[in-house]
């Protein structure tokens, strides 16, 4: 539905250099990437905002370029909702079908459905100033799909939301999408709302899309150390390859040796990552683990954040982070200085060729 093809734009000191990417017609995709990314301005590009220095933008395989922003089908939503203070919800939500001049029954009955759809029934005659953030967001989503856009686009909707606020928005949202099938671009730097929103990805920094694809593919297999970073491996070690047997390679990290499965040459400088949630703690003498990695270490910290999940932090010869449940910390009686056995599955373990 949508391509970039070497899209490039210089909007002052930013510049959004050689981006390419496919979202396919009922795609939920998410952009994710740090404060001043170029995360908004390809949104921007999108609804026909901004045109491309170089490249092209298709829109159903067409240039989109001729294409005025009023007649691409395209909703856009910024986090600071941009509502009409002088209107009411009911108001606000019919606008877009009254400035197209649709019959009065069509306006009534889409506001009808919309106020149902986001439980705002008892907000029809209030002005968006007596409202909360939550309340009005869910308001300007409602306004965007009233003219039924072929594609909707968020800009961080969730940012200024409570957490109650955020997860009853992110519920009507995963819903509006599963029964419309509508095409969904939202922009994010919040890994969470990665994994719980989106079908496919794209995670941009500094202006360059750096990796694309299947959420899980993009959130579990980082192509880069900086994505890795980025989508919250909570491991990250420099090392060496020092050899590769039928795909099983042998790093050097600290004098001590971790294995992956990977193709990496003998000799590559490498980084090695892995999740927190892939390191299992044993901490009775004899318990048994089939994982490759076995390392002996301490614990130097453990944090609870007052959630399920507690970080253990251990010192193996090189620092280690995993997760355990709070209760499995709580039974075990964790705490820093006590010895204990990590493991490791070579599976769950990534290398990055230095390179990459």
């Amino acid at each position: 539905m949508i391509g970039f093809r070497h899209v490039s734009l210089t909007l002052g000191d930013f510049a959004l250099q050689d981006v390419s990417f496919t979202i396919n017609e009922g795609d939920y995709y998410v952009i994710i990437g740090p404060s001043g990314a170029g995360k908004t301005v390809i949104l921007e590009m999108i609804a026909g905002l901004h045109l491309p220095d170089e490249g092209e933008i298709l829109i159903h395989g067409r240039d989109a370029s001729g294409v005025p922003p009023e007649k691409r089908r395209i909703a856009l939503v910024y986090q600071d909702y941009s509502l009409f203070p002088h209107m009411t919800v009911e108001k606000n939500i019919g606008f877009g079908l009254a400035m197209q001049k649709r019959p009065k029954e069509e306006i009534d009955r889409r506001i009808r459905e919309l106020l149902r759809t986001f439980g705002l029934e008892s907000f029809r005659d209030r002005f968006p100033g007596t409202m909360s953030g939550g309340e009005q967001q869910r308001v300007a989503i409602a306004r965007a799909l009233a003219s039924e856009p072929e594609i909707l686009l968020l800009d961080e909707p969730f940012a200024a939301l409570d957490p109650i606020t955020r997860e009853r928005l992110i519920a009507d949202l995963r819903r509006v999408h599963r029964e419309t099938g509508l095409t969904i671009v939202q922009v994010t730097h919040a890994r969470e709302e990665l994994l719980r929103m989106a079908t496919r990805c794209a995670v941009v920094l500094d202006g360059r899309l750096v990796q694309e694809g299947p959420a899980n593919q993009v959130f579990e297999t980082p192509e880069s150390t900086a994505v890795a970073r980025f989508v919250g491996m909570e491991n990250i070690l420099n090392g060496v390859v020092a050899a590769n047997a039928d795909g099983l390679a042998s790093i050097d990290i600290q004098g001590r040796s971790i294995v992956a499965v990977s193709d990496a040459c003998p000799g590559t400088a490498a980084d090695v990552v892995f999740r927190a949630a892939d390191v299992t703690l044993h901490v009775r003498d004899g318990e048994e683990s089939t994982a490759r990695n076995r390392f002996g270490a301490v614990i130097t910290a453990v944090v609870s954040f007052g959630g399920p999940l507690t970080e253990v932090y251990l010192n193996a010869g090189f620092p280690i982070v995993a997760l355990v449940t709070r209760q499995s910390a709580e039974d075990c009686d964790l705490a820093p200085g006590m010895s204990v056995l990590a493991s490791i599955k070579a599976s769950a373990i990534r290398v990055i060729p230095e390179s990459a």
